[in-house]
C-alpha cells in the first residue's frame, strides 16, 4: 500500500528508548498531567506526542534528518499505573533538566494544583 505526497522524503533517526516503571494506583488523568508538565518544560525545538500506552512508560526520541536546522521529536507512552514522579522524571530528562534541583518536585506539585 502506498501514497503520493508533495513533501520531500524525510529520514528519521531514533536515538534512544527508555522505560520507567514506578507505579501508582491513584486515579488521575496521566496524559493531562504529562501535557501540563510539557507546557511548563517547553523542550526547545522539539515536537512531542503523548499517548496512553498499555504496559509501561515509554519514551522514544530522535532527530529529523531533513535539510536545515535539525529538529528533535519524542513519543511518550503513559500507562494507566504510572506515577506522577515517574512521568515528571521522564519528561524532565527529555527536556534536559532532570539534574536541576527540585524540577521533578515542582512538576508534580504543579500537576496536583492544576488538577484541583
Amino acid at each position: 500500500m502506498g501514497f503520493v505526497s508533495d513533501e520531500l522524503p524525510r529520514h528519521v533517526l531514533v536515538e534512544e528508548e527508555q522505560r520507567f516503571e514506578h507505579r501508582d494506583p491513584e486515579p488521575f488523568d496521566r496524559v493531562a498531567f504529562a501535557m501540563r508538565a510539557l507546557s511548563l518544560l517547553r523542550p526547545p525545538r522539539m515536537k512531542v506526542a503523548v499517548y496512553a500506552s498499555v504496559s509501561y512508560l515509554r519514551v522514544e526520541h530522535g532527530r529529523e534528518l531533513a535539510d536545515g536546522e535539525p529538529a528533535r521529536w519524542a513519543i511518550v507512552g503513559i500507562p494507566p499505573q504510572a506515577s506522577r514522579e515517574s512521568i515528571a522524571m521522564a519528561l524532565a530528562e527529555l527536556a534536559g533538566v532532570a539534574r536541576l534541583p527540585f524540577v521533578v518536585d515542582l512538576l508534580v506539585l504543579a500537576g496536583r494544583r492544576y488538577a484541583e
